[in-house]
């Protein structure tokens, strides 16, 4: 379905500044006897609204086709430096905020439950994961994380209000992901003491702007925040930042500190006007960015191809849903690349929606290789030290 108002503001002044072509759900890795079959593609683009300067998709998949039909691949204790950022996200919470050992600690969308596993292991037990996906949801209760399988919304609240109202509200890399934040936020009034904290990531909006991350634009990723709009709906609904660190995870993302009880900082005000000085909320900067993007994709074709014309034999490295993105619009498949490894065994034996390029194990990669395409490009070097025995040429498409 085309959206044709703004997802915050309502407005329908819209102007498309993004399109990527046609892209099936990147996060939704197929099974590996999948050859033909219902795979659909739908248009990726984004919208700037030009009332409130939000960017989001033009184009809605329903929440149940995106986390539900399927299970979901995403295993946030998989990586180590995924497993040290929420430690590093717990300990920022702990020393910003003064807790008591029972706070009510909830997390929307929390995975397999790494967080909050954090926030036991200091001492806090009084928490729960709103997860939606059965199968991650499963993994969490294993791990030992009360877990309601369901989505943040009205569903969830009595299951959240048996424990009582929530002292802080977390959620990293899903408040993105929400079709309608106004209901979310709704929800979070209904469920969150009046002196409570909602703390979230999301991925910056201005830095997959200036870092030409393109990949990370994919169906999933419903929003695309920067501060000024983000700011303009808590505080429509009540809410007020009153903090936000700008981190690098997810290739550049913001952490948002919002309450009902306290009040928005200068800080945020001195973030909108750079917002703002660089024109983040106007059509040019998105026409520059599609040339940035357009050129990575004829150097990553020319470069990867003549490899291959020489006689190289070339892999991607990290089945990340963000390489997705990359293989399709780059129209990169199993004609140039062998295989795509992984260490999730959530992706393993699966294919590359799209690219049905099969995935194997780190493990696997066999002497005859020669090149090795990163596409996870933001953990590059994590995975180039972790690969240096093997040899291989490393090739990460970036462009600045």
């Amino acid at each position: 379905m085309k959206i044709v108002k703004c997802r915050l503001c309502q407005s329908s002044d819209i102007h498309k500044v993004v399109d990527l072509g046609f892209h099936p759900l990147a996060d939704t890795f197929l099974e590996k006897d999948v050859q033909f079959g219902p795979e659909v593609s739908y248009p990726l683009q984004l919208g700037l609204c030009q009332s409130c300067g939000h960017v989001f998709t033009l184009f809605s998949i329903s929440q149940h086709e995106r986390y539900q039909k399927h299970d979901y691949s995403y295993d946030s204790s998989n990586s180590k430096v995924s497993v040290n950022h929420f430690q590093e996200f717990c300990n920022a919470i702990l020393s910003a905020e003064s807790l008591k050992k029972d706070s009510f600690i909830v997390d929307i969308g929390g995975n397999i439950g790494t967080l909050l596993g954090h926030f036991k292991s200091a001492g806090y037990s009084n928490v729960l994961n709103i997860e939606p996906s059965e199968n991650i949801a499963n993994m969490a209760i294993k791990n030992g994380i009360p877990t309601f399988n369901d989505f943040f919304n009205k569903n969830a609240t009595s299951s959240i209000k048996t424990n009582g109202k929530v002292d802080v509200l977390l959620s990293s890399n899903v408040v993105n992901h929400a079709d309608d934040l106004v209901s979310l936020l709704c929800t979070a009034k209904d469920v969150m003491n009046k002196d409570g904290i909602f703390v979230f990531e999301v991925p910056y909006l201005l830095d997959l702007i200036q870092e030409t991350s393109f990949d990370t634009i994919y169906h999933e990723h419903v929003h695309y925040f920067g501060i000024k709009p983000l700011a303009q709906c808590l505080q429509s609904q009540g809410f007020a930042i009153y903090k936000v660190e700008r981190i690098n995870y997810m290739c550049g993302s913001i952490r948002v500190y919002a309450s009902r009880s306290r009040k928005q900082t200068k800080s945020v005000s001195k973030l909108i006007e750079i917002e703002e000085g660089i024109g983040l909320y106007t059509d040019e900067i998105y026409n520059a960015f599609t040339r940035r993007v357009e050129l990575l994709k004829f150097n990553v074709n020319k470069y990867l191809w003549k490899v291959r014309a020489d006689g190289g034999k070339i892999i991607g490295i990290g089945a990340a849903t963000k390489g997705n993105t990359l293989l399709n619009y780059c129209k990169l498949d199993s004609d140039l690349i062998e295989y795509v490894t992984d260490m999730s065994p959530l992706k393993i034996g699966k294919q590359m929606p799209g690219s049905h390029i099969p995935i194997k194990s780190d493990t696997d990669i066999d002497d005859s290789v020669t090149h090795a395409l990163i596409l996870p490009w933001n953990i590059a070097d994590h995975l180039k030290k972790k690969l240096s025995h093997l040899n291989l040429k490393f090739y990460v498409p970036q462009v600045k």
